[in-house]
């Protein structure tokens, strides 16, 4: 069959079936007595929090497909000067993979289930997080400082735990728009690790910290912000039995994130 009329019909069934459906609807709507007012506002506050739902979830894996834009880009230039891009490639593929995770991370939220915990050193982990997206704090200007003990090690899921330093470097790139200071510190006190990121950004106003790991709540609402980060973080770090915390001395005074977790 020729590809013209091929696509013919195929628009000749879809429209087909979507007369059939608003059809049958249309019988439904009329069959149906009208909903009550307290049923029709419990029917649409559960439409809104689909929707901010399906909004959290976009808002999370765009990070990693925005990197594979970005990483396509670099790969194309890379090609242009007969480079070889399979640094780039494999940057995707990593990036394409964490998207997947993600998608699986939020099923884990919505269905909780056990992690399987393993000793993991917490450097590696950091700089696993750090690599795809530092482009986008050197293009801001911003300078990222690391100290990170090799020899630190945590019971963690690896890809559980990335995701959450994922999370925490996204809300610092967001608060540093104009450049300025990330520093990123690990350390040990008896039988506990912590994990600090501290950046001296935009803040947070101090009536806004309580609620931030609110499913949906969020600082940012007007810059793209669904508030579903932290919670998932939240969410995570309890399971590693540890737990995450959010401190800034107010707006333009910088932010401090600090994740504790049992030392291996």
């Amino acid at each position: 069959m020729e590809p013209k009329r091929l696509a013919l019909l195929v628009l000749a069934l879809a429209a087909g079936l979507a007369l059939g459906w608003a059809l049958g609807r249309r019988r439904r709507r009329r069959a149906e007595p009208p909903l009550a007012d307290g049923d029709r506002l419990a029917w649409l506050q559960r439409l809104s929090t689909i929707g901010q739902m399906m909004s959290g979830i976009v808002h999370e894996v765009r990070t990693p497909l925005a990197t594979v834009i970005l990483t396509v880009e670099h790969a194309r230039r890379v090609l242009d000067k007969n480079g070889d891009p399979r640094e780039q490639l494999a940057a995707i593929a990593r990036e394409a993979d964490r998207a997947v995770e993600i998608l699986s991370d939020i099923l884990d939220f919505a269905k909780p289930s056990p992690l399987e915990l393993k000793p993991q050193p917490l450097a590696p982990l950091v700089r696993a997080a750090l690599d795809p997206i530092w482009i986008r704090f050197d293009e801001r200007c911003v300078d990222v400082w690391l100290e990170l003990p090799e020899d630190l090690a945590v019971p963690a899921s690896a890809r559980h735990l990335q995701q959450v330093v994922t999370i925490l470097l996204m809300n610092a790139l967001d608060a540093l728009p104009f450049g300025g200071r990330l520093e990123i510190k690990a350390a040990r006190s008896g039988g506990k690790a912590s994990l600090s990121l501290s950046d001296n950004g935009v803040g947070i106003e101090p009536a806004a910290l309580q609620g931030l790991f609110e499913p949906f709540a969020t600082g940012r609402a007007g810059q793209g912000g669904t508030g579903l980060g932290l919670n998932v973080a939240r969410w995570i770090m309890h399971k590693h039995g540890g737990d995450v915390a959010i401190s800034s001395k107010g707006v333009g005074k910088g932010t401090t994130v600090v994740l504790t977790l049992p030392a291996a």
